[in-house]
């Protein structure tokens, strides 16, 4: 047994402790009306939640920072709201600084206004040059919270040292778990009294890891350089009740931490489950290739690095996850078709469960840990075209991960989220979702956990299930079983004070890996035997749904389940490896696994040394199959025709079911708010009329004059020649959102009305990608002091063609028609601002053509406004200068022969001399960028045995660079984001940094 009376470091702390002086709150006193008074409004704050305020300030009075580490879900950001409110408004101490990662920052945002709307917040972000301009502003400002990213703390060091911060507030703290990382070190350079940590995991891995979070909150306590005499007197907690005892007591000044079990009794329940699947054929001979591929690796030699099995344990779970994240294993011709769902066995039983969870009404959670899998994941969806998604990555932008995350909670219709597990896992509130899927799990169990509680948290009003997807008799099931261990061991100093930071469990020695990669591969690659997924009942693995869609209390389910069911039901069965509840089972490999893999790699070798001998001669281990007839292959094919239509006859009557219920929910909430729709109705035969029309129009694209016309000024005040009736128009997004610059800000000056009528429209459900909204203004006075009120009917027309800030040409292309019929039925002109100025990659050349098809080509006289703006740039100049020096006719209105010369800006030509071969690269990313190339006067090849070729462009997981260095050896072969880079930066940009 330790005596922690006679260890020179534990006295020390102790004696570090006495001097700390708490003035401890009356709970009486310090409730929630007080905090109201200081400024939380629109919020019930529960009485845990008061605690934790309460023990915050405690903590900042007494001088030192805290680890808030309540458990995922249970407020914590409320709770630091509350304390802000106490430091800057009862205080009257300012600035404090709140650190969070970018995809959260815009929740710390909507939460500060929503709960303390008296808090003066400066919000930290963008390009170099605003930052700068921003910084300047900030120090002469006055404010009491400042919000940021980690990121920015790092480019712009200096200017967050120039402030004398009176509180320091880091969200999602465990990326500081390390010392010595360049963020935690720049952190501490910041003189901060006090400083506070939001984490939910503070131990991931180790006790060092909680040292330096201690140390960072309560240096003066946790000294730096006595951080290896804490974790070596500490190690043996698990076996020393003195020493446990110890560790409690001193964390107990620094760390509060409650679990959603102890304090949410109203929390619905969370049930974790897995359902185990097989491989296709294709994963199994890809399996097989990987491991004989690397036969060497597996041998006694130096070659059998630890490094090394790693990244065949990589590849494997590639294989895994789908095939076709190898680069030439999907059939040519590349088309999206049903061989996306058979060619992977996690796919196909993925594809069963959600046609289960979408007709039960369940909103879905799907996670990855890499993006590739989540493309597949998209193209999936995309090819079963019934599920309506969002997706969320680290390549996603702050504002339009809000608008998805507010599409997901708000919209009924979308029925599933793909998210990365790092940049959807942190931060976000997803309640609207009762449904969790890991495709695949993280080696951190950590990050999984986190991912889960996503929506397993305040304002969860249903159960929640959490499901994980894993292969059958692989290694998967091993790495689940030591994350498990990891999970536990990490939970339980937090918890009851345990914690065997001396006990490894992570996978060391080559040996061990070798072991872990062979374990039930006798099983695995057994090619007589494949699961039959139709046949799956998820409804006794998951658990039965309630009528609202609400999951059932599981143990309910099992209870009436019989012995044969259970064994069918992939949860778990005695041979796996990972038994569900908790069953031990194997970590080594057996010997009918050791076996299979000598075969496997004997048979190689023989094939390798026999390569030379006709096919006919090679034998093989397995026994040949029966070949089957023709009957036979068309009374399959037959059969999977029958099956393949009659689920997708399902799909659609549950389908066309949904969208009844759906109308009669709106036109029961429209008729109790007294709604009546602004939307443009087209019915079918007018649709068929619009077409016929244009077909005819366009029959000579030269007969008669085209009336669209480029002009410049303010779509709000239109340009009028005796029209008795003008609708302006403006493209919206479907998020509900009104943002409050350009023409926005025109036309809320002119009326207040159509951010009235839009928002109103969000509110009721009625604004969907493709409608037309049309909005009188006639009875509306102009807010401005000109004198330029139109003299005609004037209407404001809202085209919803974009989401997440992303113009959709389908919608687009939809919402002109409706457009064209409304001009026709007034006898209107139309008159659009010039959409997309400044969309990176918009194509504004196929716009003005579904503007000439659908508005000018059929009689109705069109303007499309160009804003002059008076910043005394070179391009605007010259803009101004090509347009008004040769014609100031009183109208302004440009022909059409001359407003294509007069209004063309000179492009940079930054890409001069750049040749680009773009190696492996989706037609719509390719298309996007090839667009820009030509623009900027590049030039793009389309092998890459060119000589000319200057650069290769490929995905950043590319397989393929050292063949591509071969083939062309004077070229930069390259990450894509380089040519992204460019085009942002509006120059051509060092390559170094993006090299493969």
């Amino acid at each position: 047994m330790t005596d922690s009376n006679n260890n020179p470091l534990i006295n020390i702390l102790k004696k570090r402790l006495n001097l700390l002086t708490y003035t401890f709150l009356d709970e009486n006193k310090y409730n929630q009306t007080y905090f109201q008074h200081a400024g939380l409004t629109n919020v019930d704050v529960r009485s845990y939640q008061l605690h934790g305020i309460r023990w915050l300030i405690e903590r900042y009075e007494a001088g030192h920072g805290a680890i808030l580490s309540d458990e995922m879900g249970l407020g914590k950001t409320l709770q630091t709201i509350g304390f802000l409110l106490y430091v800057c408004k009862v205080k009257k101490q300012t600035p404090c600084i709140v650190i969070s990662p970018l995809s959260v920052l815009q929740n710390w945002t909507t939460e500060l206004s929503k709960f303390a709307s008296g808090l003066k917040v400066q919000i930290f972000t963008g390009a170099k040059d605003e930052r700068n301009e921003l910084a300047e502003t900030i120090k002469k400002s006055t404010f009491d919270i400042l919000l940021t990213t980690y990121e920015y703390i790092l480019k712009d060091t200096s200017f967050f040292q120039s402030i004398n911060w009176k509180v320091l507030l880091i969200d999602e703290a465990h990326r500081i778990k390390n010392s010595q990382s360049c963020l935690h070190t720049t952190l501490k350079t910041l003189d901060v009294p006090c400083r506070i940590l939001l984490t939910g995991t503070p131990i991931q891995n180790n006790l060092s890891e909680l040292y330096s979070l201690l140390s960072f909150c309560a240096p003066n306590i946790f000294r730096p350089k006595q951080h290896e005499d804490f974790v070596e007197y500490f190690r043996a907690i698990n076996t020393d009740e003195d020493c446990k005892k110890t560790l409690i007591d001193l964390l107990k000044p620094f760390v509060l931490r409650r679990l959603k079990r102890d304090v949410l009794i109203d929390l619905p329940n969370k049930t974790e489950l897995m359902i185990f699947h097989d491989l296709s054929k294709v994963q199994k001979d890809l399996y097989k290739a990987i491991l004989t591929k690397n036969r060497s690796i597996f041998g006694t030699s130096e070659a059998a690095s630890r490094t090394s099995l790693v990244n065949i344990m990589m590849q494997l779970r590639k294989a895994i996850g789908h095939p076709y994240l190898f680069p030439g294993i999907e059939p040519e011709p590349f088309e999206i078709g049903e061989h996306l769902v058979e060619a992977s066995g996690k796919l196909h039983i993925l594809d069963h469960l959600l046609t289960h969870l979408y007709k039960k009404k369940h909103k879905v959670l799907l996670f990855s840990q890499f993006t590739s899998v989540l493309d597949i994941l998209q193209d999936y969806l995309t090819y079963r075209e019934i599920y309506k998604y969002e997706r969320l990555d680290g390549s996603v932008r702050s504002e339009e991960r809000f608008l998805a995350i507010n599409n997901f909670n708000v919209n009924d219709d979308t029925f599933i989220f793909l998210l990365s597990t790092k940049a959807g896992g942190v931060g976000l509130n997803l309640v609207a979702a009762d449904t969790v899927i890991f495709y695949d799990s993280d080696f951190n169990p950590q990050n999984d956990l986190q991912a889960a509680d996503r929506c397993h948290r305040i304002g969860q009003k249903r159960p929640v299930r959490i499901i994980r997807l894993v292969c059958q008799n692989s290694f998967e099931e091993v790495i689940l079983r030591r994350a498990e261990v990891k999970l536990k061991l990490s939970k339980s100093i937090m918890e009851n004070g345990e914690l065997a930071s001396g006990l490894n469990t992570t996978i060391e020695t080559k040996t061990q890996l070798q072991d872990v990669l062979k374990i039930g591969i006798d099983k695995l690659l057994d090619e007589t035997e494949q699961m039959d997924y139709a046949k799956i009942d998820f409804n006794t693995i998951l658990g039965k749904t309630d009528k609202n869609g609400h999951w059932l209390d599981i143990e309910e389910t099992k209870k009436n389940q019989n012995e044969d069911e259970q064994s069918q039901s992939t949860v778990v069965n005695d041979d796996n490896m990972y038994l569900f509840e908790g069953i031990n089972y194997r970590d080594a490999a057996q010997k009918p696994d050791i076996d299979f893999f000598d075969r496997l790699i004997l048979n190689d070798e023989k094939t390798n040394t026999k390569s030379t001998e006709p096919s006919n001669q090679r034998t093989s281990e397995r026994p040949q199959r029966r070949q089957m007839t023709e009957e036979e292959k068309l009374a399959r094919a037959e059969k999977s025709r029958e099956t393949k239509a009659r689920r997708k006859q399902e799909i659609e009557e549950e389908e066309q079911k949904r969208k009844e219920r759906h109308r009669a929910r709106l036109q029961q909430l429209w008729a109790s708010k007294n709604y009546n729709s602004s939307r443009v109705s087209l019915s079918d035969d007018e649709d068929e009329n619009i077409d016929e029309t244009v077909q005819t129009d366009n029959e000579d694209d030269n007969s008669g004059e085209t009336k669209l016309h480029y002009v410049f000024g303010n779509v709000m005040k239109p340009q009028l020649h005796g029209e008795k009736c003008a609708i302006s128009v403006h493209c919206v997004d479907d998020s509900g959102r009104w943002p409050s610059k350009g023409v926005f800000a025109s036309i809320s000056q002119r009326s207040k009305e159509p951010e009235n009528q839009y928002t109103l429209a969000y509110d009721m459900k009625d604004i969907h990608m493709g409608d037309t909204h049309l909005i009188s203004l006639n009875d509306c006075v102009i807010d401005d002091d000109d004198d330029d009120e139109p003299s005609c009917d004037q209407y404001m027309a809202l085209i919803v063609a974009q989401h997440n800030n992303k113009f959709d040409f389908t919608a687009l292309n939809s919402a002109l028609r409706s457009l064209a019929k409304a001009a026709k039925e007034f006898k209107a002109t139309v008159h659009l601002p010039r959409i997309g100025v400044g969309s990176q990659g918009f194509n504004w050349y196929g716009t003005e053509k579904l503007i000439k098809k659908y508005l000018s080509s059929r009689d109705i006289s069109t303007y499309i406004y160009y804003f002059k703006r008076n910043d005394g740039t070179a391009n605007n100049k010259r803009l101004h200068e090509q347009s008004y020096n040769n014609s100031k006719r009183s109208s302004s209105i440009l022909d059409k022969t001359n407003s294509i010369s007069q209004l063309k800006v000179h492009l940079p030509n930054y890409l001069a001399g750049v040749h680009i071969f773009f190696h492996d690269i989706d037609d719509t990313t390719k298309k996007r960028l090839q667009r820009f190339v030509y623009a900027f006067d590049g030039e793009i090849n389309e092998t890459t045995n060119v000589k000319t070729t200057t650069h290769i462009l490929a995905l950043g997981d590319c397989q393929d660079v050292l063949a591509l260095q071969d083939a062309c050896p004077n070229a930069h072969v390259i990450n894509i984001e380089w040519l992204d880079a460019c085009i942002s930066h509006g120059k051509k940009i060092n390559t170094d940094i993006y090299e493969l």
